[in-house]
């Protein structure tokens, strides 16, 4: 081999190592960087001319692990959004014994109701029956607001995930046009493709995604459901009308909230299917199907509530369209009008003195025209009865079978106990697998120990070259001296 060979050989070789180094120094600096993805240095042998070359950089990362990581996170988020709810709605309707719950504040007006009949005579008792009465009407409200509150929010959550995906497929598509002119260009394009690769991850929290390629380095984004999100220049605008306020009539047909709106249309029943998945799906869920559900169970409730303490037969002094212990706002309630009774019932004034109304006609009856005995304890024994007797669901609510109004209650409070449950379990176990997959795509990406081992294997590369180069000088040195 010639001395110029080998200087070339060697020379070549200390570019390589010298590059090498970079790229490591690279990697180990950006171990920790969400979206940045281990590069690797590919190179050849010149072939005759000597020495190595370097053909590229190439970042290593495994797709097939890393869109199932983003599918998982998808799947975490939805279920994380519907046990949240559950567990708030625990939170507020209680379970049975929680002080405060709606089951206690029951048993505590039944036992006004024990109180009183053993001492009719007694004001501070049939005052503690109003007071137990309110606070159970008021109780209720708090709940079904509550529920309400609850979709507000779901639907304050879906207009920014609407607006936050928008302008995330929007730099998608920047990125998509950068790289496609540095990549024609023959310059490096890593960083930008680590950032939209970011970027990708980012849209799978709102709806899960296949990432397409395209040609130039171009990508494409597709729901699971089969929506083109980005397929070219120009991003899909999707826009979404928040409802400002939420009552139980939102899902009364010809008003009900508004959905998404793609090219000015909005989508159908079975179009909302191309979101599946995600914080979007999942809040929308929420929103219409999840706590109306709930907010159906404490109306249904109420209704029956409302039925028992208005039965002539519990109390002879009503007539069958005379409003009972509790009210629809001013009137008598009517099955045709259930959605959102739990919201607007309260305590008869006629026997409330705050509101002008007579303590007596708790223990004489709603309507009886004057005050009898003070010992009478007919109707207040009947009326605390009534807590523990079986009554048959009302027409179009939320219940099956015959059960006590203890029973309704535990029934609501079972529903939402048991869901909770089963989306917190599935929330940890979509947890865990998320956790599993993010290992296992942190662990595709940059290894220290192995980057280490590189750089000193580059370090012993580029020493060596060096000393051909100092020998090939030595030798030059020696003939150019003869």
């Amino acid at each position: 081999m010639s001395l110029g060979n080998a200087l070339l050989n060697a020379v070549s070789g200390l570019a390589v190592s010298s590059r090498g180094t970079e790229i490591v120094a690279d990697n180990l600096a950006n171990a920790k960087t969400p979206g940045f993805v281990r590069r690797e240095m590919h190179v050849s042998s010149r072939g005759q001319s000597g020495g190595v070359r370097i053909d590229g950089i190439a970042r290593v990362v495994n797709t097939g692990l890393l869109a199932e990581q983003r599918h998982a996170a998808a799947a975490r988020n939805d279920s994380e959004i519907r046990f949240k709810f559950f567990q708030n709605m625990e939170n507020v309707i209680g379970l049975p014994g929680t002080p405060g719950g709606l089951s206690q504040t029951l048993n505590e007006l039944q036992v006004s109701f024990v109180d009183a009949s053993r001492r009719p005579d007694s004001d501070l008792n049939l005052e503690n029956v109003v007071q137990a009465a309110r606070t159970f009407g008021n109780r209720l409200r708090n709940a079904s607001e509550a529920v309400q509150t609850a979709r507000v929010t779901a639907d304050s959550a879906i207009a920014k995930s609407v607006e936050e995906l928008n302008l995330r497929v929007s730099q998608v598509a920047y990125l998509n046009r950068r790289i496609s002119s540095l990549s024609n260009q023959g310059k490096t394009t890593a960083a930008l493709v680590d950032k939209r690769q970011e970027l990708i991850s980012q849209i799978n929290a709102f709806v899960p995604v296949h990432e397409v390629p395209r040609k130039s380095e171009k990508v494409a984004l597709f729901t699971i459901g089969g929506l083109a999100l980005l397929d070219g220049t120009t991003p899909t605008q999707i826009n979404f009308d928040p409802t400002q306020q939420f009552t139980p009539q939102n899902d009364l047909p010809g008003n009900m909230a508004g959905r998404l709106i793609i090219n000015n249309e909005e989508l159908s029943d079975a179009q909302m299917k191309f979101f599946a998945g995600g914080s979007i799906h999942a809040n929308f869920a929420v929103r219409d199907d999840l706590a109306p559900r709930v907010q159906h169970e404490l109306d249904s409730f109420a209704m029956e509530l409302h039925d028992l303490f208005a039965d002539p037969q519990t109390d002879s002094t009503l007539t069958d369209n005379a409003p009972g212990l509790f009210l629809d706002g001013e009137n008598r309630a009517s099955i045709d009008n259930l959605s959102g009774l739990s919201l607007r019932l309260k305590l008869n004034p006629k026997i409330d003195p705050s509101a002008g109304g007579d303590l007596w006609k708790i223990r004489d009856g709603l309507n009886a025209e004057r005050e009898g005995s003070a010992g009478n304890t007919e109707l207040l024994v009947k009326l605390s009865n009534v807590f523990s007797e079986n009554n048959s669901p009302v027409s179009g609510g939320a219940f099956k079978g015959s059960d006590s109004l203890s029973g309704r209650l535990a029934e609501i409070e079972t529903h939402i106990a048991s869901t909770r449950l089963a989306f917190e379990k599935d929330y940890v176990n979509k947890s865990s697998v998320t956790d599993a997959l993010s290992v296992g795509v942190w662990e595709s990406g940059v290894n220290t120990d192995t980057e280490i081992q590189k750089l000193i294997t580059l370090g012993q590369s580029y020493a060596a070259n060096a000393r051909v180069v100092q020998a090939v000088d030595e030798m030059l040195d020696q003939i150019l001296r003869w």
